[in-house]
């Protein structure tokens, strides 16, 4: 799909807030710390899940940035790769021992499967196969009745 960054943040967003809204009974919008783009969708009850080392089941996340290493000040597991998402590029490799990597970008709304990682459900994703993005659509309540 060859529409601009804008675009889809705003496409994302728009399926994001649709998700939330008929999600709204068994889960809440928590934004992120940092003050950008990112948002979870999560289980009310759930937000003590919500960390460095994991995300709760059947929660959602939209996103520009994916798959990092955090500095080892904020998360001590060397190998946890944040955020991680099956539909973005790998996440690079530490060169610099505890220092945080840079993201892989890549705007999309993902769930978290049983794997405890992300899996795209709108948006951009990555094909690793073919070393392409492509564009996937899907109806908000087709997917909030996966998780239910």
């Amino acid at each position: 799909m060859n529409i601009s960054r804008d675009q889809k943040i705003m496409k994302c967003e728009e399926f994001f807030s649709s998700l939330s809204s008929i999600l709204d009974e068994t889960h809440e919008v928590i934004r992120s710390c940092n003050q950008d783009l990112s948002q979870y969708l999560i289980p009310k009850g759930t937000i003590s899940e919500l960390s460095y080392y994991s995300k709760p089941a059947k929660s959602f996340r939209i996103s520009d940035h994916w798959n990092w290493y955090s500095s080892l000040k904020k998360c001590s597991n060397p190998r946890y790769i944040q955020c991680l998402s099956v539909d973005i590029p790998r996440a690079d490799r530490r060169t610099d021992y505890g220092k945080a990597t840079k993201p892989k970008q890549g705007i999309q709304v993902s769930v978290i499967g049983g794997d405890g990682k992300y899996h795209a459900v709108y948006g951009e994703v990555y094909d690793r196969k073919t070393k392409t993005w492509n564009w996937l659509e899907t109806e908000p309540a087709d997917i909030a009745e996966m998780i239910q």
